[in-house]
């Protein structure tokens, strides 16, 4: 044919030839297009698919099946879908289909899938048109994973807000989120809770004394004492330069028994970790009525004028710290030096 004579246009009895116009409809579409019989055989499939499927003529496909194509996995997936929608005549519309290829390949295809009917309107297999939509799933795919990272940095930067650098405990403001929930939830099963103030007694003496890098080394030592003493349910932190506060979740066991864990703690830590100096920390407990309303934040503050009162109130600077205020009552208070 002369390149320079235009194709003849299809007269008005091709336009209203359905094979002529099915024909020419399964060699252009550039959707995968395929008709199947009752036990998902191909009987016809468009250009698009042959080519797809690695075939140089679309007749080749006749009475092959998935299985012929792609992974068994994928191949029983929608050889399963294609038997219920022939049994039950209810069409597959947009369905997002996952293609596994024999040679491993990955593909994603929308589909949609209607039963095949004679003329007396009996099911005698089904056709189907399916577009690929790959680069669209890479692309969603890619999106969920940056929108997972950021969300896991956002959690990593917001836990790292809530945690003291040097201890590694919570800070002050991490003991104010997560205590203000466990103190709610403790409240809600009735259960009681004690708070403990802990007061690392001549931090600056050691600093100026031993240098800060050994004041550093202490704190992390009592961090750490404060670590293996209480449960995983119990909260600590560090909630200022030489204070240190615990919220217990009673279960049975006695405060005593906590502190009692904390001095062992202290007494051994010097030795293990070859500190050159004592370790002294005061200790003042308030019980809260979980009946009683009040925040952690509330807690914090009577405990922070109760040792400011104790630090600069007393004679020799060691009297007992006494918690009152509301959801809480006094408790003793005592003096641990190692």
């Amino acid at each position: 044919m002369d390149d320079n004579v235009l194709p003849l246009r299809p007269g008005p009895e091709e336009l209203v030839d359905d094979r002529y116009l099915l024909d020419t409809f399964m060699e252009y579409t550039p959707d995968s297009v395929y008709f199947k019989d009752v036990q998902s055989r191909f009987i016809r499939i468009s250009r698009a698919l042959a080519d797809r499927l690695g075939l140089k003529d679309p007749a080749e496909a006749i009475s092959r099946t998935d299985f012929d194509f792609f992974s068994d996995e994928h191949a029983r997936e929608a050889f399963a879908d294609e038997q219920r929608l022939m049994q039950t005549g209810e069409p597959l519309v947009g369905i997002e289909e996952r293609e596994t290829w024999e040679d491993g390949r990955e593909a994603w295809v929308s589909t949609t899938k209607v039963p095949l009917r004679d003329r007396a309107g009996a099911i005698v297999g089904l056709f189907g048109i399916s577009r690929d939509i790959t680069t669209r799933k890479q692309d969603e795919q890619q999106l969920a994973a940056q929108a997972a990272q950021l969300a896991e940095q956002a959690r990593e930067l917001e836990r790292l807000t809530l945690v003291d650098e040097l201890t590694g405990l919570f800070n002050r403001r991490g003991l104010l989120v997560v205590g203000e929930q466990a103190l709610y939830r403790a409240r809600r099963d009735g259960r009681a809770v004690v708070l403990l103030f802990l007061d690392l007694d001549g931090l600056k003496r050691i600093n100026d004394t031993h240098g800060h890098g050994t004041g550093d080394e202490v704190l992390r030592a009592v961090a750490d004492v404060l670590r293996t003493a209480v449960r995983e349910s119990d909260i600590a932190a560090r909630i200022g330069g030489d204070e240190f506060g615990l919220l217990l979740f009673a279960d049975g066991e006695s405060t005593e028994h906590v502190v009692g864990r904390i001095q062992a703690g202290a007494r051994s830590a010097r030795v293990e970790r070859r500190l050159p100096c004592d370790v002294s920390v005061s200790v003042g407990t308030c019980a809260i009525d979980p009946r009683t309303p009040g925040s952690v934040e509330d807690l914090l503050a009577q405990a922070d004028r109760a040792m400011y009162q104790r630090k600069h109130g007393g004679p020799s600077g060691s009297e007992p710290v006494r918690l009152r205020g509301a959801g809480a009552r006094q408790s003793r208070a005592g003096r641990i030096s190692h």
